[in-house]
């Protein structure tokens, strides 16, 4: 939406006046006095939030991928952004595009960078509030060890099974799981591990690795957000309404299950 208006907020004060000629409403005459008066940092804050936002953005999509198993790095997520809250809370320059069109509205970037700070501080103080404290946030981190590359190029005390006891299986371990355990801590890393999804990873891992892949198969397709139930709910429904009422439970569990699938089944 913001993309779109900073394409087009060159076209509002024309589009509104001939709104306002059509209808003489104290909504319109407002508006229009504002675009009259401060077109100029509407501009700028709409090019600041448009590029700004796309980390954000690019965040959220990522929490919502659901052919891939994303649980593993959602703490990497987390870090990446609240590095990216913090350094623009005190950066010193917020890019050339912006300065120039700050400049070119007859401003000084100085006025502005210090409104930018502030939403960034702003931003940084929710994120502070909210995500430190998620009651999933030690399952995030701790799910971080299902990447072999967290284990392999890590410091030494990652290596310790018991630092992860919110696992139930590693709260106390079976002396099988602590051999598993060993050899996928002493394991080589592979150069092209980078082109290899965690699933396929821990699949492959199943025969030399059984009980460890079993956990981990499980852990790393955890869902990160509600958007999978939420899909689930409105399939549901579509399924269950007033003309399929007498659907057993079995076969209503089959169908929600087929429906919800279908598009990774590619049905």
């Amino acid at each position: 939406m913001v993309d779109y208006t900073k394409d087009h907020l060159v076209y509002w004060p024309e589009f509104f006046q001939a709104e306002i000629e059509l209808d003489q409403t104290e909504t319109l005459k407002t508006i229009m006095a504002l675009l009259s008066t401060h077109l100029g940092p509407i501009t700028i804050f709409i090019n600041f939030i448009s590029f700004f936002s796309r980390q954000f953005v690019q965040t959220l999509d990522f929490f919502q991928q659901q052919e891939k198993p994303v649980f593993p790095f959602v703490e990497n997520q987390l870090q990446n952004l609240s590095a990216y809250l913090e350094s623009n809370m005190v950066a010193t320059s917020f890019g050339s595009d912006l300065d120039s069109l700050i400049i070119n509205h007859h401003f000084r970037t100085g006025d502005f960078y210090t409104i930018f700070q502030q939403a960034f501080n702003m931003a940084h103080e929710r994120f502070a509030t909210h995500i430190p404290s998620h009651p999933g946030h030690p399952l995030f981190r701790t799910c971080q060890i299902f990447n072999p590359k967290f284990i392999h190029l890590g410091i030494i005390t990652r290596k310790d099974i018991r630092r992860y006891s919110i696992i139930t299986e590693s709260n106390n371990p079976s002396n099988n799981l602590l051999d598993e355990w060993a050899i996928y801590c002493g394991l080589t890393i592979d150069v092209n591990l980078m082109e290899v999804t965690l699933d396929k990873y821990w699949l492959n891992m199943a025969e030399c690795l059984p009980l460890l892949s079993q956990i981990a198969l499980d852990y790393i397709w955890l869902p990160v957000s509600s958007c999978s139930v939420e899909r689930s709910f409105s399939k549901y429904n579509a399924i269950l309404d007033d003309n399929r009422q007498n659907l057993s439970e079995d076969s209503l569990r089959s169908l929600n299950m087929l429906y919800f699938n279908s598009e990774n089944l590619n049905i």
